[in-house]
């Protein structure tokens, strides 16, 4: 394997959240994304909660930068909701 070759993998988990009556209140999404290569790493998490309609109620994304040493050298994370539309 050439040690410029960059690997990529992903994981989806999603959790259906109900209430004490088995009713659906939302969903929650958590995306995880990890780029590697010899010089270090990527990871972007992306979690997103739903309602029991589908809208999106709050999107955190957080992206960590490994060195080749697994050490944190960057770290970013945003919190997204949407706007009311009424």
């Amino acid at each position: 394997m050439p040690d410029d070759d960059i690997e990529i993998g992903e994981d989806i988990e999603v959790e259906v959240i109900v209430d004490e009556n088995d009713n659906v209140l939302g969903t929650v999404t958590d995306d995880i994304v990890v780029a590697s290569a010899p010089e270090g790493s990527l990871v972007d998490e992306t979690i997103d909660v739903r309602d029991a309609d589908g809208n999106l109620i709050v999107e955190d994304e957080t992206v960590t930068v490994y060195d080749e040493d697994a050490h944190v050298v960057g770290r970013t994370e945003t919190v997204t909701m949407p706007l009311d539309s009424e």
